[in-house]
């Protein structure tokens, strides 16, 4: 047995030279993305090539590697590796293996158990690395471990590579029915150290066995409280194994952005009264900031050193550039994107490298801090390779005729922006829409309701003295007033299902003339004083269409026009059948559309200023133009107040439309 632990480290060849990496994770990416844990600089390998899974020796703190080909998702890499010469999918590292990535890339595995010789390892130039390497102890001769033993290793440790909880960056704790914690992934043990000790007494445990036993929830979500921190705790229970599984995501920055936020809000109106007082101070803050940066600045450019020191702890692009605009020189970061179209810039000037809108405000910036020697900022957008980039450029003096133009990529940055004003947007749209769906809920349901109670009541009391005649009509009403809420709730299921992208189009063979007739005849039976005429132009006897969707359509716009058209007058359906389209045109001479409301009449609980006293929800028109939209069709119209609508619906019969896709 080694006295000191062992160390591991790759010795890594490649397109950027020789350099050390020492193998400290559990896990370890490899690979040409630079997010992995060990990065390849060379154009033949994969984005994620190959894993390092560290699995621990029986008996012993030691370990071994085994490395695999392909990532954690199972595919394989694109060009393979090899082994000391041999084609492989996953081999067990030993001392003084050779890998090669793709052909190309090139590492040798070594390990050590003497902290001098780490030392030298990690701190040796490039050109000492290999001959000092083959020189190694190999501290596993000690070691002396059977197949089976190895074996049994290997497989734990690929079990819980395929468990995924092993690998998550999130706490996950697993607890059976007596309370007995079954399982912790290394980010549980890491966030709750004494969770082992605590068991139940501990935050993320207490309550949910109780919770299981009483039979109150399978699934559930809370939040939690440790210390300073603040957690979401999904609970599952597993009743086919009686485990209860918590996954646990940190949400104390999210809560802390909560509260900042609130107390922001209540502050505000507090801090207008003060804002005078605020902006005089700030502006003599402001100047004493510009007059203290100015003797940085006077200070940075008296020491030279200083500056070199500076400059390459800046993780951005930098270029010297000329008072006529000149690319003169310029330092790069690494692994960041050239900021520029094109790699041949040096001696070139922006106008001929920049696009006018770039080039333009960047050379402005360049003559400001030539004229006043402040520090001017920028941003602006490139596109590049297809993408567009969104950048900020920081012109700062370097000599008398010369700036220094440092570039830094805050696409993300302006991509987060955009989310979270989006998300904003989507919370206030969201909440009028709950907002005006209690509305129309409370007033819409309020006379059903209403009649409901009232022929109840009187059926109790009073239906022993009733024909039967009498009886029926008050469970008709009810019956109806049943039927109405029940439309009411599947209207608004409908948008919703809409909203989320789960309303589909699936076309069937119809004759139209028939449905249509049935359609109709549905209609007339809820009133007496409409007749709706049907008129029919071409073949309409096989046509694929989706029969829910166009009875929502259809319903609809009849209902409509049955609704607001005046006593006695009647209603027109057209039937058009051509081709490659089919046709419906609905017609009334009713009350008709304001145009003050017409751009929003599809919107959902949208209504006419002219209805009145008449009945609705606002969400026909919505449903409507979801289901015509899922059919790739088209609904337009004509409306004039006092005279009446005319609605076309105009949805394609060819195949694309009818998938929906």
């Amino acid at each position: 047995m080694v006295s000191q632990p062992i160390q591991h480290v790759l010795v890594i060849e490649d397109d950027q030279g020789k350099r050390i990496v020492t193998l400290k994770a559990a896990t370890c990416s490899i690979g040409r993305d630079s997010r992995n844990t060990v990065v390849l600089d060379s154009d033949l390998v994969s984005r994620q090539h190959a894993i390092l899974l560290r699995i621990t020796l029986p008996e012993t703190t030691s370990y071994l590697f085994r490395i695999i080909d392909g990532n954690l998702q199972g595919k394989r890499s694109k060009n393979g590796l090899s082994v000391n010469g041999k084609s492989c999918l996953s081999h067990d590292l030993k001392h003084g293996d050779e890998v090669v990535f793709g052909g190309q890339a090139k590492a040798t595995y070594y390990t050590t158990s003497n902290p001098s010789e780490l030392q030298f390892l990690t701190s040796c130039k490039a050109d000492e690395i290999s001959t000092f390497a083959s020189t190694l102890h190999h501290p596993f001769e000690t070691l002396i471990l059977s197949d089976s033993e190895l074996r049994n290793s290997n497989e734990s440790a690929l079990e819980r590579l395929a468990s995924f909880p092993e690998l998550f960056s999130h706490p996950i704790a697993e607890i059976n029915l007596t309370g007995a914690i079954t399982y912790l992934n290394p980010a549980a043990a890491t966030e709750f150290p004494d969770i082992r000790k605590t068991q139940l007494k501990h935050p993320i445990l207490a309550g949910i066995v109780e919770t299981v036993q009483i039979g109150q929830e399978k699934f559930w979500v809370r939040e939690v409280a440790v210390d300073d921190k603040v957690f979401e705790q999904s609970v599952n229970y597993i009743a086919e194994s009686d485990l209860i599984r918590s996954y646990v995501i940190n949400i104390t920055a999210r809560k802390q952005a909560q509260a900042a936020l609130q107390s922001a809000h209540n502050e505000l109106e507090i801090r207008v009264g003060e804002r005078t007082a605020e902006l005089k101070q700030a502006n003599q803050q402001l100047q004493a900031e510009i007059a203290e940066r100015r003797r940085a600045e006077d200070a940075l450019r008296a020491s030279v050193s200083t500056n070199r020191a500076l400059l390459n702890a800046i993780p951005d692009w930098m270029f010297r550039i000329s008072a006529e605009g000149d690319f003169v020189n310029f330092k790069a970061p690494k692994n960041s994107p050239l900021p520029l179209a094109t790699e041949n810039f040096l001696g070139q000037n922006l106008s001929e490298i920049l696009p006018p809108e770039v080039a333009g405000p960047l050379m402005e910036c360049v003559r400001q801090t030539l004229s006043t020697g402040d520090v001017q900022i920028v941003e602006y957008q490139l596109q590049l390779n297809g993408s567009l980039f969104d950048y900020e450029a920081r012109v700062v003096l370097s000599t008398e005729d010369e700036v220094m133009a440092i570039i830094r990529d805050i696409t993300e940055r302006k991509q987060a922006e955009t989310e979270i004003r989006n998300a904003l947007e989507k919370e206030k749209q969201l909440t009028e829409l709950k907002s005006r769906f209690v509305s129309m809920v409370s007033h819409e349901f309020r006379t059903p309701l209403a009649t409901i109670l009232s022929s109840s009541e009187l059926l109790e009391h009073y239906s022993y003295k009733w024909s039967d005649q009498k009886k029926n009509k008050h469970f008709q009403r009810i019956q109806l007033s049943v039927k109405h809420m029940t439309e009411l709730l599947n209207d608004a299921l409908l948008i919703g299902q809409a909203e989320v992208g789960k309303l589909e189009c699936n076309p069937q063979n119809l004759d139209l003339v028939e449905f249509c007739k049935e359609v109709i005849e549905e209609i007339e039976i809820t009133t007496n004083n409409h007749a709706i005429v049907l008129q029919i132009q071409g073949d309409c006897k096989s046509v694929e269409i989706d029969p829910k969707l166009l009875r929502h359509i259809l319903i609809n716009l009849l209902s409509n026009a049955v609704k607001y058209s005046f006593q006695g007058d009647s209603v027109y359906l057209d039937l058009i059948c051509k081709k490659e389209q089919v046709n419906f045109r609905i017609k009334d001479t009713g009350i008709g559309i304001p145009v003050v409301d017409q751009s929003q009449i599809f919107h959902s609980f949208n209504r006419a200023s002219n209805v009145g006293s008449i009945s609705g929800t606002g969400l026909g028109l919505a449903i409507v133009k979801k289901a015509v939209d899922m059919h790739h069709g088209d609904i337009t119209f004509e409306s004039e107040v006092g005279v009446g609508t005319t609605f076309t619906v105009v949805l394609p019969l060819n195949n694309r439309a009818n998938n929906g896709e």
